[in-house]
């Protein structure tokens, strides 16, 4: 008898072990304030790395905060009859948490742009029509030295993209100017390593059926060039890729560029690194806002445009600001 409660009594104990070493979920955090949840990796898998239970939480995180902005507009009836559904717009601006006279201008420029939205979506509630607002979206990096680049993107399906960038030094709260970031990501010249990040964007992209070396189109025999292939050699002009260009540096220390350029459907901006990877598209986590929402990855998934390459954004092409370089 004393045997069996024994044996009963360390099966319990057992269990109990078993239970109290089971991991619990991890809530990880990151630029935009949002949770991701994972679990940890089961002793019965021995493949599942730490990558699978960990997570990179941007340490811009600490100087940037998510500020979502929302805007309403009741149901209406055009004059033609129409009738149109209440719409909730939701925005998402940077905020700077540096105390510094450019991180205030920055800030500022942010409630400038969501006044704009305000007015239009105001006048179109007078006016009973679909506002013009934008979608808006960012991305923060901060490298080890304390460099912060941030992009704001402002945007839409059927508007342009336009690209604010702004670099600035987490400790002093002074802008950074491109020839310190071309310093500290090791890079002598800004124009030449833009020219060289371009080309392996047009060499690595399978939406485009052109080869180039030495930023030139390579062309079997002496043919020549159509009018799409001429507007991609013009990509790599002074005027494009110059020493003021717009640039940033990820949190790896990499410098990464945002230029106009030709994709085959006309000139657009796109945002890229030095290997040609774009940096704007739904394949990088840690942008913040509601242009990759899982509503417009589900649109697309039941009929969507199958010709729309939201790889490659389009932005207006209006000069672009002095101060943002």
């Amino acid at each position: 008898m004393k045997q069996i409660i024994a044996t009963a009594l360390a099966c319990a104990m057992m269990l109990s072990l078993a239970a109290c070493s089971k991991k619990p979920e991890q809530t990880l955090s990151g630029v935009n304030g949002t949770t991701a949840q994972t679990s940890a990796a089961s002793p019965a898998d021995p493949s599942a790395s730490a990558a699978e239970t960990t997570a990179f939480v941007n340490p811009a995180s600490e100087y940037v905060r998510d500020r979502v902005e929302k805007l309403t507009t009741p149901a209406f009836k055009d004059e033609d009859g129409e009738e149109y559904e209440a719409e909730e717009y939701v925005f998402h601006f940077p905020e700077l948490l540096i105390k510094s006279s450019y991180a205030d201008s920055i800030n500022k420029e942010m409630n400038k742009i969501f006044a704009g939205y305000n007015k239009e979506c105001k006048a179109a509630v007078k006016g009973s029509y679909t506002p013009d607002l934008h979608l808006c979206d960012y991305i923060a990096y901060l490298t080890k030295d304390g460099i912060l680049s941030l992009v704001f993107v402002e945007g839409g399906d059927n508007d342009c993209n336009e690209y604010h960038v702004y670099n600035i030094d987490v400790k002093t709260g002074e802008k950074v100017d491109n020839a310190r970031i071309a310093q500290a990501a090791g890079v002598s010249d800004i124009r030449k390593a833009a020219m060289d990040a371009l080309q392996n964007l047009y060499n690595n992209d399978e939406n485009h059926n052109h080869t180039l070396k030495d930023y030139k189109i390579v062309k079997e025999g002496n043919r020549k060039l159509d009018e799409e292939e001429r507007a991609i050699e013009k990509s790599f002009s002074e005027k494009h890729l110059n020493d003021k260009m717009k640039i940033g540096i990820t949190n790896e220390g990499k410098m990464f560029f945002i230029s106009e350029y030709e994709t085959g459907a006309g000139e657009f901006f796109g945002m890229y690194d030095g290997n040609g990877k774009i940096l704007y598209d739904e394949d990088n986590p840690y942008w913040v806002g509601e242009r990759f929402s899982e509503d417009e990855d589900d649109e697309d998934e039941e009929g969507g445009d199958e010709d729309y390459d939201d790889s490659l954004p389009p932005i207006d092409d209006g000069e672009e600001d002095e101060d943002e370089d």
